[in-house]
């Protein structure tokens, strides 16, 4: 038996078990690279059942002892594999539903991204986030940078900073043209760039781009040894990992949200006088909807 097949006879035994094997069961299928790293104890404690019941659940499935069912596992993570696709991600998807009902996945997303955001800019993370806010509170221009999924998150990032800071410019543009802007780019400038895997060629060749070109680069990503972390002046460091198929960028728009508040939070006078501009420009276009106002 391999892993694979373990994990398709939980599932099609999974509504059999009682309650306490079927928490067992449910981290089990969620974390498979957990089974094979973390002791039993640990993997009970996350689980929220008693050491034993990670036992009786190896035992119920055909195993001599925990040590043999978690051995299995530690045999699947050394073997070399292709990261799965949104398609194989979107059946383990399935079969976690069908094992334990859109609640129980529900909830394993909530917990999932509490989680995330809990361990969020502690340690490493937060020394990442302060040296990237000084890099770009001190550029002369700073171009936003994030595509497909993380096109949202360098929107929200440019947007943002953009009501305090005139020298923030987005990379987006009609045709493809949002690239061309970087010809202007060199020493004294900043690119913050957004990518996490699988990640998008683009995004990697036009960090490539300004690096050459003496740009900074600062980077939101997911590994250290991500292509737009390598050549990276600050890199932060955020996890995509979610039950659902695709992965998660909840993380990469905290890790934004905080580091243009801390470039913000530097700012000083000049920065609160750029935000009332932008709050009084924005009221004189009624720009924000209000039940005391009515546009002309």
């Amino acid at each position: 038996m391999d892993a694979r097949h373990l994990a398709s006879r939980i599932t099609a035994g999974f509504a059999q078990l009682p309650p306490q094997l079927q928490a067992a069961a449910r981290f089990v299928l969620d974390h498979p690279e957990d089974v094979a790293l973390l002791s039993m104890r640990e993997q009970a404690r996350r689980a929220g059942v008693p050491p034993v019941t990670m036992t009786r659940l190896a035992r119920q499935l055909g195993f001599a002892d925990y040590a043999a069912f978690r051995d299995l596992h530690a045999r699947a993570l050394r073997r070399p594999a292709a990261p799965a696709g949104f398609s194989a991600r979107a059946g383990q998807m399935q079969r976690r539903q069908r094992a334990g009902g859109d609640a129980a996945l529900t909830t394993e997303i909530g917990r999932t991204m509490a989680r995330h955001l809990a361990a969020f800019g502690a340690g490493d993370g937060a020394d990442a986030l302060q040296a990237a806010a000084r890099l770009i509170g001190g550029a002369r221009r700073v171009y936003f940078l994030g595509l497909r999924s993380c096109y949202a998150v360098a929107f929200q990032a440019a947007y943002v900073y953009g009501l305090f800071r005139e020298n923030g410019l987005l990379l987006d543009g009609p045709g493809d043209t949002g690239v061309d802007a970087l010809r202007h780019s060199g020493k004294g400038d900043v690119l913050l760039a957004i990518s996490v895997a699988p990640y998008t060629t683009a995004a990697v060749e036009r960090v490539t781009y300004a690096a050459g070109r003496g740009v900074d680069i600062v980077a939101i990503t997911d590994s250290a040894a991500s292509p737009v972390a390598v050549p990276a002046g600050a890199a932060v460091l955020v996890p995509t990992e979610t039950p659902s198929f695709f992965h998660t960028v909840t993380p990469a728009f905290v890790a934004a949200e905080t580091l243009i508040a801390l470039v913000a939070a530097r700012g000083g006078a000049r920065t609160l006088s750029a935000i009332r501009d932008a709050e009084s420009q924005l009221g004189a276009f009624s720009a924000y909807w209000s039940p005391r106002r009515k546009r002309a």
